[in-house]
């Protein structure tokens, strides 16, 4: 196992190496990408098996937010997020990759799509875009229903795709006192809309 990370890792570099030099070539600082060392420093999760299926999809939205705090290619996204598998994890990703000629570069758009199709089964998804239909805030503060409300949103974006969509998906669970209190009055977004709730 030990031998297996040092070769992930000396593979990670490469990697890099080779991303910084073909760019520097194009006349690019060498440093344009965040090395693998950048992406351990910012603590990403480690991932081995999800005892709750949602896990898997908090594991990936983490890491997303990872990213976000460097400089990356997609591939480069794969490989680093790959290195944080564990145990079970570990063995599936390199179950997964054997199914790829060896060099065939994975983007974070086709890990993310084979990681959530093996850990996430769509019944799961469908039961948690029926749950954030029927959610009400009922006796909820308004800070737990949108709390409740952000949380399953994820997991219907049909229904957020648009301000106004996501205000009615919102308003669609207000109790009446607050439908009636917040009137007929638009709101053009949906945070301009919630801050108007919780004042």
């Amino acid at each position: 196992m030990e031998q297996m990370q040092h070769n992930m890792e000396e593979a990670l570099r490469n990697i890099a190496d080779n991303k910084c030099h073909g760019d520097n070539q194009g006349g690019r600082e060498a440093n344009q990408y965040s090395s693998f060392k950048d992406f351990m420093d910012t603590k990403p999760p480690i991932f081995k098996e999800a005892l709750d299926t949602l896990e898997a999809d908090e594991w990936i939205n983490t890491t997303e937010q990872k990213f976000r705090l460097l400089r990356m290619t997609e591939e480069l996204k794969a490989e680093y997020a790959a290195h944080e598998l564990q145990g079970p994890a570990r063995i599936w990703w390199s179950h997964y990759r054997t199914t790829y000629p060896e060099g065939t570069p994975i983007t974070w758009n086709r890990f993310t799509t084979a990681f959530r199709g093996n850990y996430i089964p769509p019944g799961v998804v469908e039961m948690k875009v029926g749950v954030f239909m029927r959610l009400s805030q009922g006796t909820k503060s308004m800070k737990e229903y949108l709390h409740a409300f952000n949380n399953l949103a994820r997991y219907a974006l049909e229904f957020m795709n648009t301000e106004a969509t996501k205000i009615a998906s919102f308003q669609r669970g207000l109790i009446p006192k607050m439908l009636k209190t917040m009137g007929t009055g638009t709101r053009a977004t949906f945070n301009a809309y919630i801050s108007d709730c919780l004042t």
